[in-house]
C-alpha cells in the first residue's frame, strides 16, 4: 500500500520529496512486486522474515529489523516467510 507520494496518489501522505513509501503486509508465501521509480530503494523489515528478489535476479532473506539498500534494479519482489511487514521507500534520484 502507498502510503507516502510526491503527489499524494491513491490517497497516500503528499510529500514534497521525490520519493515512494511503500508499507507492504503480507501473509507467510505471500508475494508482492513494485516497479521502482528509479535506481535506488530502501527496504526495512519490521517485523518478520521475507525474500527479497530483484530483477537481476538477485536475493537475499531479511529477518526482522534487518535493512537492505537496492540499486541499479528496476523491480523488486517481496516473499514472506512469516507474517511480515515492511516499508519500502522508493528513491529515484
Amino acid at each position: 500500500m502507498l502510503i507516502a507520494s510526491p503527489d499524494g496518489a491513491d490517497g497516500s501522505l503528499q510529500l514534497r520529496q521525490q520519493v515512494w513509501v511503500h508499507q507492504v503486509t503480507l501473509a507467510p508465501g505471500e508475494q508482492y512486486s513494485l516497479a521502482l521509480h528509479g535506481p535506488r530503494a530502501y527496504l526495512q523489515s519490521i517485523h518478520g522474515a521475507l525474500e527479497v528478489r530483484a530483477s537481476s535476479a538477485h536475493q537475499e532473506q531479511l529477518r526482522c529489523g534487518d535493512g537492505a539498500f537496492v540499486s541499479e534494479e528496476a523491480q523488486i519482489t517481496l516473499r514472506a516467510e512469516t507474517p511480515l511487514r515492511a516499508l519500502v521507500i522508493d528513491i529515484p534520484v
